[in-house]
This record gives C-alpha cells, structure tokens and sequence, in this order.
C-alpha cells in the first residue's frame, strides 16, 4: 500500500500544479485535518487548524488572495508506509507588498484507505522524518 500513497500524495501535486483544487480534495478524506494550513510557512497567511476537502480550498483561496503566482513545487516524495513525506519548495509574490516569498518546508501526509486524512507541515525535511518515524 505504500507506494500507492506515494502515488496518490504525488498526483495531489500534480492537479495542484495544473490548477485542479477540486480534484486535489476529491484526495482527501471527509475528516481530513490540516493543522497549520493558513500558515504555510510564509507571512501574511493565516496559521489554524482546518478540516474537511472545504478547509483547503477555502485555504488556497486565501493563499492564492494573498499571493501572485503561488506554487508549491514537490521536491521529493519520500515513503514512509501510511505516511509520506514531501519536501516542498513554495514561493509567490505578496499582493500587497510585492515581495517576493520563498520557503522550503517538508509536508507530511497520512493516509489511510487510498485516502489522505492529515495533512502537517515541518519547517526542516528533518523534522518531518522525525515525525513519519525515519531518521536520515
């Protein structure tokens, strides 16, 4: 089952990059939890705990209010059983201060039947195979 939530996780990225919110939510699990969601490790985005496929699009929503040209681009994906690990190169401009914003974090999701049910986000790739229970 492993490497079918690398599989699963890697094309959430995918309709994500090719603008298909609707289809990354059809990934996740009616519970789904995403701590930290608003967050995003870059400012002026709002940190907070959302649930359900409707807290993350309402959270892009806002991201992408707050940003031009907003991407979060995989730079691994890392398996780890019902967990995966994907360190994540995100960037964009903010719409108010036109500042340009990176951040390298690490996403770990859980998955459980072919479904993602949380979402948590780790400032250092470390961290989070600390948290998926592997240590590089």
């Amino acid at each position: 089952m492993s490497q079918e939530n690398v599989e699963i996780v890697r094309r959430g990225y995918q309709l994500f990059q090719a603008g298909d919110l609707e289809g990354v939510a059809a990934l996740f699990s009616p519970g789904i939890e995403l701590p930290d969601a608003g967050g995003l490790g870059i400012g002026d985005t709002v940190p907070g705990t959302r649930t359900g496929p409707e807290g993350f699009l309402r959270t892009t929503e806002e991201t992408r209010d707050a940003f031009e040209d907003f991407r979060v681009e995989p730079e691994d994906f890392i398996d780890a059983g019902e967990v995966v690990v994907v360190p994540v190169r995100i960037s964009g401009r903010g719409r108010v201060s036109g500042v340009e914003q990176e951040a390298r974090l690490a996403h770990v999701w859980t998955l459980r039947n072919g479904k993602a049910i949380r979402n948590e986000i780790y400032r250092t790739v470390e961290e989070a195979l600390e948290a998926a229970g592997l240590r590089e």
